[in-house]
């Protein structure tokens, strides 16, 4: 079932369907792409709702993509150390070291759920 929600983005409101129970998560998501481009009016003047909205979608865009990148390499390095523990278990190497390792997994595990979330 479908759900309106009221949005303001640069001091006009929008009518936005969304999925019923999705309406908190949208009216988050206008807040924080509000604040982007007030931030863009602020520095380049009221040059139009559809140039500001553009800009704005651009620089969400380019924080995404740089989260996206920020998540590789935390995957990659989780991927790294998830070998690397396999390889001293299989060697039976020193459980200090197995230990710290698996610490550093659980923590690098966590950051890339977190930017996963973002």
């Amino acid at each position: 079932m479908l759900a309106k929600v009221q949005i303001e983005i640069n001091s006009r409101r929008y009518a936005i369907g969304c999925d019923e129970g999705q309406e908190d998560h949208v009216l988050r998501l206008a807040r924080y792409f509000d604040e982007h481009v007030k931030r863009l009016a602020g520095s380049v003047g009221q040059i139009g709702d559809q140039r500001l909205f553009l800009m704005g979608a651009l620089i969400v865009s380019d924080e995404l993509n740089e989260l996206k990148i920020r998540l590789d390499r935390a995957e990659a390095e989780v991927a790294r150390l998830t070998d690397m523990r396999a390889n001293i278990q299989q060697a039976n190497q020193d459980p200090a070291a197995i230990a710290a390792l698996d610490q550093a997994t659980i923590r690098l595990e966590a950051l890339a759920r977190k930017f996963e979330q973002a």
